[in-house]
């Protein structure tokens, strides 16, 4: 291959790269705006490439409707998450015996 291919594709990668980890680690907030980057961006593309679904599930995500991620839960009420975690077990500390090998 040619050495400015190579670079190119090497360049596309990490660009993928640093994208992908931004948009995993970044804030809520820069996912919302990218949802809605990209639902515009589809909203104006061709309708020869039906985009229409794409663009209104990314639609749904940025309006809140469902799932947002905002409690973990995934749950549609916000009471799931609380009920959930009511259910929890403990277990003190100290009733936990050591292992005997043999």
């Amino acid at each position: 291959m040619s050495p400015l291919l190579d670079a190119a594709l090497v360049a596309i990668v990490v660009a993928l790269s640093v994208s992908y980890a931004l948009y995993s680690l970044g804030p809520k907030s820069l996912r919302r705006r990218l949802r809605a980057g990209l639902a515009d961006l589809a909203a104006r593309a061709p309708a020869a490439l039906h985009l229409g679904g794409i663009e209104r599930r990314l639609r749904e995500t940025v309006g809140g409707s469902g799932a947002c991620g905002g409690c973990e839960s995934c749950g549609s009420a916000p009471g799931d998450a609380r009920e959930a975690a009511g259910k929890e077990i403990h277990v003190p500390a100290a009733s936990i015996g050591k292992r005997r090998l043999g």
